[in-house]
């Protein structure tokens, strides 16, 4: 697609970068068998390969041990596996009013069926945790886990990692990581996190249908699936050792190849986030000026993306317009967090959501600006 201003990095990022689509075709072009299924020299190759990115994986994200980062289909298989894999009847789950569904449907299933229970932290009305409110209340407070999406799809604000950890120094936590995986620096031992999920396909610049969950070693966590794994063959009995344990089944080489060249360009490239951050500015400031134009996001040069709402227009009919009128391309509606968007106050219309990403420029910014304003000024 040409001609088209992309501003929809946070659902998936576009292009990908050309390194991404070199290793998939040679992955698929060249003999690559199954990882770890059997002798023969390409089965070793592919599983050295798997090895290989992983352990690029676990250097990015501050991992000690690489077989605690365990491959998934993507940030939400990564979330279920914690969230149904350690949680036990009972327990209760603190979580940001900001969660995705990705988080709050597998917990809502425990709450409806397992006797779980789940409550919602005080934040400021961008949806920030306030850390001063829950210090005080973690005193007379415990949790069996905290799950908190780093930033919000929603509205990209982001969220005080470090002083969460502060003022819950003992309870487990499960870090969201699906729009700051490559944007943001993530350390899970420095940063005191147990457990992370992400997908590669967002600020990693990698291929859809590949995903990292980091698993604490302190920390038993039950297997979602259990079945073929190519160790321990003998045995009925899953592995219990990692990955293997939360890796059964044949694994997505051909994407984990795309990710290997994602990774391998990163260091150029650099993590995104401050090329994100003054792309969203430049579009809050600009939004600001455009009458009846409702800001859901921190104009504090903090966010990720920029979330608003225009009087007397439904979100996706602002989309509409922006993408047949304008070329550009957003996310409206409920970015499937209805959470987040019952703290903002946007529920059940939405957003707009304009999430600017690696390629894109000021230009691009300007052209969205001046969309808004011509929708504005007609409607």
């Amino acid at each position: 697609m040409t001609d088209v201003v992309y501003l929809d990095h946070a659902a998936t990022s576009w292009p990908k970068p050309p390194e991404v689509a070199e290793q998939m075709t040679r992955a698929l072009a060249d003999l690559t068998a199954n990882a770890g299924r059997s002798g023969h020299q390409p089965s070793i190759e592919s599983a050295r390969f798997v090895f290989e990115t992983r352990e690029e994986l676990a250097k990015l994200f501050g991992v000690a041990r690489s077989q605690d980062v365990v491959f998934v289909r993507g940030c939400t298989e990564g979330l279920n596996l914690v969230i149904k894999g350690f949680l036990e009847p009972g327990d209760t789950v603190a979580v940001s009013p900001m969660e995705h569904n990705s988080v709050m449907r597998p917990l809502m299933r425990l709450v409806d069926q397992c006797g779980v229970k789940a409550e919602t932290l005080p934040a400021d009305p961008f949806g920030r945790i306030d850390i001063d409110l829950v210090r005080r209340m973690a005193k007379a407070r415990q949790f069996a886990l905290l799950a908190v999406c780093h930033a919000s799809n929603v509205n990209g604000a982001v969220q005080d990692i470090r002083g969460l950890r502060t003022a819950f120094p003992e309870t487990p936590l499960l870090i969201d990581a699906a729009q700051t995986a490559g944007v943001l620096p993530i350390d899970v031992v420095q940063d005191e996190i147990d457990f992370l999920a992400c997908s590669v396909h967002k600020g990693l610049l990698g291929p859809t249908g590949v995903g990292v969950c980091c698993l604490s070693p302190r920390h038993d966590i039950r297997p979602l699936q259990e079945g073929g794994t190519g160790s321990q063959s003998e045995s009925q009995e899953h592995p219990d050792f990692r990955p293997d344990r939360y890796e059964a089944g044949t694994l997505n080489l051909h994407g984990i190849a795309g990710t290997w060249g994602a990774l391998h360009g990163l260091p150029q490239r650099g993590l995104l986030g401050e090329h994100k951050r003054q792309l969203t500015q430049m579009l809050l400031e600009g939004l600001h000026d455009v009458p009846g134009v409702r800001l859901q996001s921190p104009a504090d040069g903090t966010a990720l993306c920029a979330s608003f709402t225009l009087d007397q227009l439904w979100p996706d009919k602002i989309a509409i317009q922006l993408e047949e009128q304008h070329g550009i391309l957003c996310r409206p509606g409920l970015q499937c967090a209805p959470a987040a968007h019952g703290h903002l106050g946007t529920f059940p219309q939405g957003t707009v959501r304009l999430s600017p990403g690696w390629k894109n420029t000021p230009e691009d910014i300007e052209a969205a600006i001046g969309a808004v304003r011509s929708i504005a000024k007609s409607a």
